[in-house]
């Protein structure tokens, strides 16, 4: 059986019980739109990441503090200030105001978000936000397949311009160039990761329009990066991301020099039949 076949664990994972109790026990939980629960992953600057299962229509603020919430300052010995909550790298980024939604599709739509697979990424105020458009963008161009040329061209473009931006020698000229890919990138895209590039970059930009502004005019300090790629798993509550993934090209090789390949021409190549 080909595994596209099962694309969602946890959806499966409902249907025995649904089966065997009905649909209606199934909607005592959660909201009438969006019914049941859902498996909740937050990483990032909480206490302990975690994995936690909860009713649909629990509030963001509850899975974060289930998760212990922000780490303190060193100095101050307080919890540290919440700057944004990456959606995982799929949706616009909610910030401290947002904490009080409830973790249903219906409620992260009418705040111009997206629930997602309920991925949680805490970013406190010791991180710049450039820094984690960044790595966020990086991701996602890396990711991407090719099959679409402005999704992997633009996207790497977005992703040039905000390591320069990180790096402190980014100018003007660098911004407007990426505010004109963030358009662009969408262009003929045959899958989501294009508009999530969009949406989740455009969401940064849009909360913290000076921060990016600073940065794209010289002289500035460089900033620290930030990282971000696929879990590996949780120990001892922390994350264990895949630290590989830091040496990853855009060709989807480990190599020391990109080849300038699409992942798709590559792989392309080696298809059967």
């Amino acid at each position: 059986m080909p595994p596209v076949l099962v694309d969602n664990v946890e959806t499966m994972a409902n249907v025995p019980a649904i089966i065997a109790q009905g649909a209606a026990t199934f909607r005592l939980l959660g909201t009438e739109a969006s019914p049941g629960t859902i498996v909740c992953t937050v990483t990032g600057a909480v206490r302990r990441a975690t994995v936690v299962e909860v009713p649909m229509g629990t509030t963001l603020r509850t899975v974060l503090e289930l998760a212990g919430g922000t780490p303190e300052d060193v100095t101050s010995g307080q919890a540290r200030p919440l700057r944004c909550v990456l959606m995982g790298v799929s949706n616009a980024v909610l910030g401290p105001e947002d904490l009080d939604t409830p973790l249903s599709y219906e409620a992260m739509a009418s705040q111009g978000s997206g629930l997602g697979s309920a991925s949680f990424i805490v970013v406190d105020d010791s991180v710049h936000p450039v820094a984690v458009a960044a790595a966020a963008s990086r991701f996602l161009a890396v990711e991407s397949c090719g099959q679409c040329t402005p999704c992997k061209q633009d996207g790497l473009r977005i992703a040039d311009v905000l390591s320069h931006m990180v790096a402190g020698d980014a100018i003007p000229e660098d911004l407007v160039d990426m505010t004109h890919r963030l358009d662009t990138v969408v262009t003929g895209a045959r899958c989501a990761l294009a508009t999530q590039h969009q949406v989740v970059i455009g969401s940064i930009l849009r909360r913290f329009p000076e921060e990016f502004s600073v940065r794209a005019s010289l002289p500035t300090d460089p900033i620290e990066p930030y990282h971000v790629a696929e879990l590996d798993g949780i120990a001892a509550g922390a994350a264990i991301l895949d630290d590989t993934f830091q040496t990853k090209q855009p060709d989807w090789t480990h190599d020391a020099i990109d080849s300038a390949q699409m992942p798709a021409e590559r792989l392309g190549e080696h298809r059967a039949g």
